[in-house]
C-alpha cells in the first residue's frame, strides 16, 4: 500500500488515499480512479490546486452575495395594514375601560393605515 492523491472528476485537488499492491506484480500498484502518483501540493491560502502534469494553482473566485430581496415586495394593501394595525388589544382595553379617547385613538390609528395603503382599483 501507499498513498497517492485522489483528485476529482475536474482534476482538482481532494486529499489522499491509498493504492494497493498488485498481487500479480510486486513493486506495481493499482491505482484508483482520479489519483496520480505525486506529492501533496502545498496549497496558498485562497487558491486551489489542479493536476496538469504538475501542480497549477488557481485563485478561488470571490464568492457573488445573493441579491437582498424584500421580503415585503409582492404584499397587497391588505398584508401592509395587517403588518401596521395597531394591536387590537388597545381598543378592548378602552372598552372594558370605558375610556372612549383610547377607543377614538385606536380607530383614528386604523382610518390612518388605510389611507396609507388605500384599497387596490380593479
Amino acid at each position: 500500500m501507499k498513498q497517492v492523491i485522489q483528485l476529482d472528476a475536474q482534476k482538482y485537488f481532494v486529499g489522499t488515499t491509498t493504492a494497493d499492491e498488485s498481487p500479480l506484480e510486486q513493486g506495481v500498484y493499482m491505482m484508483p480512479a482520479d489519483t496520480v502518483d505525486a506529492d501533496a501540493p502545498t496549497v496558498p491560502d485562497g487558491h486551489k490546486a489542479k493536476w496538469n502534469n504538475g501542480w497549477v494553482f488557481e485563485a478561488i473566485p470571490e464568492p457573488i452575495p445573493e441579491p437582498e430581496v424584500d421580503p415585503k415586495a409582492d404584499w397587497t394593501y391588505v398584508e401592509y395594514r395587517i403588518f401596521e394595525y395597531p394591536p387590537m388589544t388597545d381598543y378592548l382595553d378602552g372598552v372594558v375601560k370605558g375610556d372612549q379617547a383610547q377607543i377614538d385613538a385606536y380607530i383614528a390609528a386604523c382610518q390612518a393605515v388605510k389611507a396609507k395603503y388605500p384599497k387596490e382599483q380593479a
